[in-house]
């Protein structure tokens, strides 16, 4: 729809004391005895519970009793926003018109209005009578002029409907605009039956069609869509709760509470676990309820990551960044559930921050559920590092575990957020799981910092010994100062000869570079100064 149509539509006002199909004081939408199995009563429930229809003092609706002229002229314009009563959407001049405006007994100012406003066509007026059923060709001409859509044109020589040569000529192209809207459909045998009395039933239909898709707008306090969590029976009345991306909600039900599936009407009990939209009446009870969809119970894919952002609406979407540092953009089913480790869901997935860590779970490649993440962080510096297995020194640890298996499962990145490797003697932040806190060798890690990496230290010394250590060959320097020696050390003369480590000697001046985690890289054994002559 273009912003000139959805401009043109205005909130609907909701009739007080009045049907807008005739002027008598609704009935309760329980008492209408007569629209059992009726094709169209949930669009008419609908349409009851939001006090836009009424029905007879005698419980029944009535759906297949034809709707009189102005009774039909009366209720779109007032759903389209008019209230020349009130003085919404009006103009006070006189219209000019080459045909005669009727009096009526009621509703004469919306008559002067729709001739204003070009909303009836000079042949309608010339033979309007209030109390004549209006007709379906009638409808859909009041309907095209009232959403401003562009007339209809036969395309291709095909006809929509097989009776449409039986419509005035200047009524058809409104039919085929109305029918491509989906607005007002025809019949399974291919005919629309312009010359039809407009029913009671139809015009609840078409006015639920109306709000579905968005052309009248509904008071969002009426109208609410979301899956049905729990019914707590043990209330006077029942409630029902509602989870939705915008967070978890219970409604009361009304006493006279109708509920339906595929358009037949079943228990609300029925309801647990299904998509549904509920239609609140003025006492913002649950009148109405429709059901939707059914959650899958289809088989779940896992995706770990941190939130980068979330984005609600017709369609919305959970924005992640994955172990592996890729960003994933995931739609969020109508049903995804929110478990924030026992907190409050009342704002939903509005209340998710970016960076959190979360597990998402996909179905049918929509995300079903989030569960945040407990996770705890420590800092440290990393002291060895194997295929599978990553220590950290001990020094200021606490209670803090150790080391970390399969750290290579982890997100790793530098402190700029590039992906990074980590090395022996690189500073790091962790952020893990701890399933068992009272375990040990449980942690799950899910993201490496590098905070820092320190560059090679030069240090120089006399040998004391050499040796073996359970850690690798150890050398021991004057001053009781041990090191261990990389499996990779490289160890050479002063003159660039290499040599290998059982060649270093008590004695010995050497020079070593050591990692950042004090590990020999390189060493250097230095020629003897020979003294000069006397």
């Amino acid at each position: 729809m273009n912003s000139r149509r959805r401009s043109h539509i205005l909130s609907l006002l909701m009739l007080l004391g009045t049907g807008l199909f005739f002027l008598v004081p609704p009935a309760c939408a329980a008492s209408f005895e007569d629209l059992q199995g009726h094709w169209a009563s949930e669009a008419i429930y609908h349409a009851s519970v939001l006090d836009l229809v009424s029905g007879y003092p005698d419980g029944d609706f009535k759906p297949e009793q034809s709707l009189s002229q102005m009774e039909s002229l009366v209720l779109f314009m007032r759903a389209a926003g008019y209230d020349p009563d009130k003085g919404n959407k009006t103009d006070k001049k006189t219209p000019v018109t080459k045909a005669k405006i009727p009096q009526v007994s009621w509703g004469q100012n919306y008559l002067n209005q729709a001739v204003r406003d070009n909303l009836i066509t000079e042949q309608w007026l010339a033979d309007f009578d209030s109390d004549t059923p209006a007709s379906r060709a009638q409808t859909a001409d009041l309907l095209c002029r009232l959403l401003q859509l562009p007339p209809g044109e036969i395309s291709g020589g095909l006809s929509p409907f097989s009776d449409l040569n039986q419509a005035v000529p200047e009524l058809r192209p409104a039919i085929i605009a109305v029918a491509r809207a989906g607005i007002i459909t025809g019949y399974q045998n291919g005919s629309f039956y312009p010359g039809n009395n407009l029913k009671r039933g139809e015009a609840a239909s078409i006015l639920d069609r109306l709000m579905q898709d968005n052309w009248l707008k509904i008071t969002a306090a009426r109208e609410v869509e979301g899956w049905v969590e729990r019914i707590d029976f043990k209330r006077s009345p029942p409630e029902i709760e509602i989870q939705s991306l915008q967070g978890n909600k219970k409604y009361k039900l009304s006493p006279e509470v109708k509920c339906f599936k595929n358009g037949k009407e079943c228990p609300y009990q029925q309801t647990l676990f299904w998509r549904v939209k509920l239609y609140l009446d003025s006492k913002k009870q649950v009148g109405c309820i429709s059901l939707l969809e059914k959650k899958s119970s289809g088989q779940e894919n896992k995706i770990t990551g941190t939130v980068r952002a979330v984005a609600l609406g017709n369609d919305s979407f959970l924005t992640l960044v994955d172990l592996d540092g890729r960003e994933r953009i995931l739609p969020l089913s109508w049903g995804a559930e929110l478990d924030n480790g026992g907190k409050s869901n009342a704002k939903g997935f509005q209340a998710l921050k970016a960076n959190t860590f979360v597990d998402a779970y996909l179905v049918n490649e929509e995300v079903s559920r989030v569960a945040v993440l407990d996770t705890k962080s420590l800092s440290g510096s990393v002291c060895r590092v194997t295929g599978k297995r990553l220590d950290l020194d001990s020094k200021g640890s606490g209670k803090k575990p150790l080391w970390f298996n399969y750290w290579d499962r982890a997100r790793i990145i530098d402190k700029n957020g590039h992906n990074n490797g980590v090395i022996r003697g690189d500073k790091v932040k962790i952020t893990y799981l701890d399933p068992d806190p009272g375990g040990i060798d449980d942690e799950i890690p899910l993201e490496i910092i590098i905070t820092s990496r320190p560059e090679w230290k030069k240090i120089s010394g006399e040998v004391e010994k050499t040796g073996d250590s359970y850690e690798g060959r150890q050398l021991v320097l004057k001053k009781n100062k041990s090191y261990i020696l990389d499996g990779s050390a490289a160890i050479y003369r002063e003159n660039g000869s290499s040599i290998d480590f059982n060649s270093v000697k008590t004695g010995d001046k050497v020079e070593a570079m050591l990692d950042g985690a004090g590990i020999v890289m390189k060493l250097t054994v230095m020629d003897p100064k020979v003294k000069p002559a006397p």
